[in-house]
């Protein structure tokens, strides 16, 4: 068979076409295989890269901080000298000095007992007018409201008629006045209401001053005297609201306030910062100075919920100790029991050395 009998003839175009075999671009072969190849090189790459960088990171710890760089018995923890290079780990010596504690308390402010009074009505009969209304400005003796008493009526009736005289004005208005300046903080009536003699119908006070009972432990409370500078500001807060003065402090601690003293502070509310039956925290400053033993607050550590601070026991060792602690100032913190003057202890990176040594 010849070669032109393999021939086929296209009867549209009328050219010849041969049987070849098909030619099939690279970039169109197996196209799923050099992707996964591809994601397969790559992916090695990466677990090469992330296990080098976690080795180095291994390696960096461990020069860190080696195995002997700590070693605890009982409280008392002996580190090494790069240990305490990278902690910031120093030490300081304790001695008693002058100390003005700064006492912290809390309370509800609240009219001042000096400067609030409670108005009655004078007469038994009807309201015939209010002249103030809650939130009122009143002078002192100031007209509050306006009762009419048919018994004081027919009393000042005969009193006319004996010393025959006409009456003066209305019969049987009594007026309600007020005993002091300030404000009208509370009313009880209304216009035609009945009253009787007895019934508190008005509360005014003066707003300018304030006063605030505050709750102190009994041996913080014997270091304060009266006209101790007191701040008060919102709680959770430390911004000043208001300054004050101690004004009283109770004589002796009643066991149901849980051995603590009462303490009453007068507050200046000129600036109306304050409100009565506001929640406020107070810081008394106390005036008296004596001597104490103070550490700073940063070397106060808390374990197993007790205060403690790390003593020197020698070169690069210290041991854990529980102590009693005072009064504050905000910066500095007495030390009643546990500590003696002269000791050394650890005054910076105590809480490295704690969370290093598992205490």
């Amino acid at each position: 068979m010849s070669y032109e009998a393999d021939q086929h003839c296209d009867s549209l175009s009328g050219t010849t076409i041969r049987a070849a075999a098909l030619s099939v671009p690279p970039s169109v072969r197996a196209p799923g295989r050099e992707r996964r190849a591809k994601f397969a090189a790559g992916l090695g790459a990466s677990l090469l890269l992330g296990a080098a960088v976690l080795c180095v990171e291994m390696r960096s710890a461990t020069s860190r901080v080696s195995p002997e760089a700590l070693h605890v018995e009982g409280r008392t923890v002996s580190y090494s000298a790069a240990f305490a290079a990278q902690a910031g780990i120093r030490t300081m010596e304790v001695r008693e000095v002058p100390f003005s504690p700064i006492v912290s308390a809390s309370g509800l402010a609240s009219f001042d007992p000096a400067f609030v009074a409670s108005v009655g009505a004078n007469a038994l009969g009807t309201v015939r007018r209010v002249a103030k209304y809650e939130g009122d400005s009143v002078k002192r003796g100031e007209v509050l409201a306006e009762i009419g008493s048919p018994a004081e009526a027919r009393r000042e009736a005969a009193g006319s008629l004996r010393n025959h005289e006409l009456p003066r004005g209305t019969l049987g208005v009594s007026r309600l006045r007020s005993p002091l300046e300030g404000s009208v903080v509370e009313r009880r009536i209304i216009t035609g209401q009945w009253v009787r003699g007895e019934s508190v119908v008005f509360v005014v006070a003066n707003l300018d001053r304030l006063s605030l009972a505050l709750s102190v432990d009994e041996a913080q409370a014997r270091r304060l005297s009266v006209g101790d500078r007191v701040e008060l500001s919102h709680e959770q807060s430390v911004a000043t609201l208001s300054t004050g003065t101690v004004q009283e402090i109770e004589a002796a601690p009643t066991k149901a306030a849980g051995m603590k003293l009462q303490v009453r502070v007068g507050v200046d509310n000129h600036a109306r910062e304050l409100r009565p039956g506001q929640a406020v925290s107070a810081r008394i400053f106390a005036s008296s100075n004596r001597q104490a033993l103070l550490v700073p607050n940063r070397a106060l550590v808390w374990i197993s919920g007790q205060p403690a601070v790390f003593v020197s026991a020698g070169d690069n060792r210290a041991s854990a100790r529980a102590v009693a602690l005072g009064s504050c100032d905000g910066e500095q913190t007495e030390v009643r029991l546990g500590l003696a003057s002269g000791q050394r202890i650890v005054s910076d990176g105590v809480p490295s050395l704690k969370e290093a040594s598992f205490l």
